[in-house]
């Protein structure tokens, strides 16, 4: 053979990547993942809040900058991208004429009237058409045509008990979008009882829709050019993703969806299970807690109005790693909230020491603001810059040089001696009452998140790149323990490219009755399919919340062209679980999709020994599930488990019942009758081969 008949081996086309990019204050970063998890490129550019298709531009340009930095030919599996369009939208008053159209019988306008009417700051109109009356289809017409010639951008249309019976309200918005007016239904936002919150929400997100419509149609563009054919996702207020047929209809569940992005990579790329975790950006600090692998949510308030919407429960402080100083006569004022972004100022850590060469500390007001005087370096030339908790950082050598927020130490301590001598200190001593007045703004949140959510004494843990500058003082403070997140600058990113699909809805209940339950199980999964989730992947909870009146049913899946993301083998998961309930953690029943460990827990007395049996369910990436302190696991057939069920339904209250099967576990908290209990677990689990049903005791 000779050498032009040696066969040349294939080149080996890449491995599929996933791309994350998440809009920042002051920058978009974006990122590409490798099918295992690990991180292939990575893109920064300047947020674009002024460019004429907004933050769009920047997420383009990401993606643009990820795409030249990856091997030719690598295929892209999707993009998911947060966006802080609709907030800064909301903020900025960057909001549509809209109308308010409210239904409801004759005999109640008065009362209807009183709750439908739009928040302040809105711009919009007001008209009722009674739903009892002739020709309401007609009337409907008439009214959305005279919106229409009027000026009117986009309709919001509420009824009252619109989530007992949905079809006026979907009628009225069939027949304003054929008038080419875009609609948001009440209903669509919320399934509980209660006509102003759903009015209220709906109102607020009719005014950012055809702003949102705009920005959607443009990324959609773009991306199908570079991309044609790979999906494209957003990330939600929630945590979860998407389709961009949701940011196009619901724009208000965006709200917050960086900080939701945070906390998704935080939990999916590093596992983790509890704590308070905080992303420090430039200007901002989010405060966020994860309790049992999960973000914890909230319902939120926007424009001062409740919504009627969950989303991560989000605290935000006013400084970060370029936070600008406050003084006072001899001591730090105040560290934010006004940042060096903002002002658009370099850090002076950044600067090379001869570009500070007899710099002199000022203190001057900045424009826009009041009186408040901050710190800055002024050189000979006139050239100004920061004096920031990053340089204090970088001044006390506290940054490792690998560190994103790693500068230059000669510089930074330059810079905090200027300002010690301002303070009569060392630069030390002055460095640390930078970094202290900081971390003081952030322990209060960081306080008040631990205890409502149960979480005091757990691990802090810190995204964004400038972590390292602050995390370490607030640790240090709150008594417990700090960890930098690998990747801490882009986490964010990371979480977008990430995120599955998540739909929640909720329905206000008033009594006991299993095919409520059924038909919102339903709901919520079909609208998951429908928003780009693999039906073979849904996963689909439900809660029973008795204080409020309110059932609320999740629906989980990955997007069908992405594998479930960090999947755990059996030894981890089983690590996992000993991490939760201790030791003697060991699993009883295994699915496809989900995993049941029980443990055996003793605690001796004086007189006598109290044992639990805990439960804890993880899915196939350890995500804590369903957890009850003390339990009876039954497992068999379904007509086994349902027999042995009989001796537990001995009290004329069921007791709380979760059933896992092979691909699905269902949460049974709101059904108390036994007989409707029994009924329901058999028309549920007839079909099964192997079932665990998961009883939970009194304690």
């Amino acid at each position: 053979m000779n050498a032009a008949e040696v066969p040349v081996p294939p080149t080996p086309v890449p491995s599929g990547v996933r791309i994350g990019i998440d809009v920042g204050g002051t920058f978009t970063k974006g990122v590409a993942l490798g099918e295992d998890g690990t991180l292939q490129a990575v893109s920064h550019v300047p947020t674009t809040h002024s460019a004429e298709h907004g933050v769009a531009a920047g997420v383009l340009s990401a993606l643009d900058r990820l795409l030249t930095a990856l091997p030719e030919g690598t295929p892209v599996l999707l993009v998911a991208h947060s966006t802080t369009q609709a907030t800064n939208a909301l903020l900025e008053g960057d909001t549509a004429r809209i109308g308010v159209l409210a239904l409801g019988p004759a005999r109640d306008e008065r009362r209807v009237r009183r709750v439908t009417q739009p928040p302040a700051g809105l711009k919009a109109e007001w008209a009722f058409v009674n739903s009892d009356g002739p020709d309401v289809e007609t009337r409907l017409r008439t009214q959305l045509e005279q919106w229409r010639e009027a000026g009117i951008q986009a309709v919001a249309v509420s009824e009252a008990f619109g989530v007992d019976d949905r079809s006026l309200e979907q009628r009225a918005g069939e027949i304003a979008r054929g008038l080419g007016l875009p609609v948001t239904l009440g209903s669509d936002l919320s399934g509980s009882y209660g006509l102003e919150i759903r009015s209220l929400g709906a109102a607020i997100n009719a005014s950012i829709l055809p702003t949102m419509l705009r920005t959607a149609q443009h990324v959609r563009q773009v991306v199908s050019t570079r991309l044609p054919g790979v999906p494209l996702l957003i990330i939600r207020g929630d945590g979860g993703a998407a389709s961009l047929r949701a940011f196009e209809e619901t724009p208000l569940h965006t709200v917050v969806s960086g900080p939701a992005a945070s906390l998704g990579g935080a939990i999916l790329q590093e596992g983790l299970m509890d704590g308070v975790f905080f992303e420090v950006g430039g200007t901002s600090t989010n405060v966020g807690a994860i309790k049992d692998g999960r973000p914890m949510l909230s319902y939120m308030t926007v424009l001062g109005v409740p919504t009627g919407l969950r989303a991560v429960d989000i605290r935000i402080a006013g400084v970060a790693g370029g936070s600008l100083v406050r003084l006072g006569k001899r001591r730090i004022e105040e560290v934010g909230s006004r940042s060096a972004h903002i002002a658009g100022l370099p850090y002076a850590s950044f600067a090379r020491p001869e570009q500070l060469r007899d710099a002199r500390l000022i203190e001057v007001a900045l424009p826009g603001q009041d009186t408040a005087r901050y710190a800055l370096l002024e050189t000979p030339s006139g050239k100004r810059f920061a004096i920031t908790p990053t340089c204090a950082a970088n001044a006390l050598g506290a940054i490792g040089e690998t560190g994103r927020a790693h500068g230059n130490e000669a510089s930074a301590r330059l810079a905090l001696a200027l300002l010690a001598e301002r303070l009569g200190a060392s630069v030390e001593a002055a460095a640390t009452a930078v970094l202290e007045a900081s971390a003081e703004k952030l322990v209060t949140p960081v306080r008040e998140l631990a205890k409502e959510h149960g979480l005091q004494g757990l691990p802090l843990y810190g995204g964004g790149g400038a972590a390292s500058v602050l995390g370490p003082v607030m640790a240090r403070r709150l008594g417990v323990p700090f960890q930098t997140l690998p990747n801490a600058d882009v986490i964010s990113s990371i979480g977008a490219a990430l995120a599955v699909i998540r739909v929640e809805r909720e329905r206000s209940v008033t009594r006991q009755d299993p095919t409520v339950a059924d038909l919102l199980e339903r709901e919520v999964g079909d609208e998951a399919v429908r928003l780009g989730a693999d039906p073979a992947s849904l996963r689909i909870e439900t809660e029973y919340l008795a204080a409020e009146g309110r059932l609320r049913a999740v629906a989980v899946g990955a997007h069908p062209l992405s594998a479930q993301t960090r999947v755990l083998g059996g030894d981890d998961l089983h690590a996992q679980a000993r991490l939760a309930l201790g030791d003697s953690a060991h699993l009883v029943f295994g699915g496809r999709y989900h995993s049941l460990f029980t443990a055996t827990l003793e605690r001796r007395g004086l007189f006598r020994r109290h044992v639990r049996h805990p439960a804890l369910v993880l899915d196939q990436c350890g995500v804590r599930l369903l957890r009850f302190d003390d339990a009876e696991v039954l497992s068999g057939t379904p007509a086994q488990v349902l027999s042995d069920l009989e001796r537990l339904l001995v009290s004329p209250v069921a007791p709380q019942v979760a059933a896992l099967t092979p691909a699905r576990l269902s949460d049974f908290a709101h059904l108390h009758d036994p007989v409707l209990l029994r009924q329901h677990l058999h028309d549920r689990l007839r079909l099964e081969g192997h079932v665990a049903l998961i009883v939970r005791q009194e304690t």
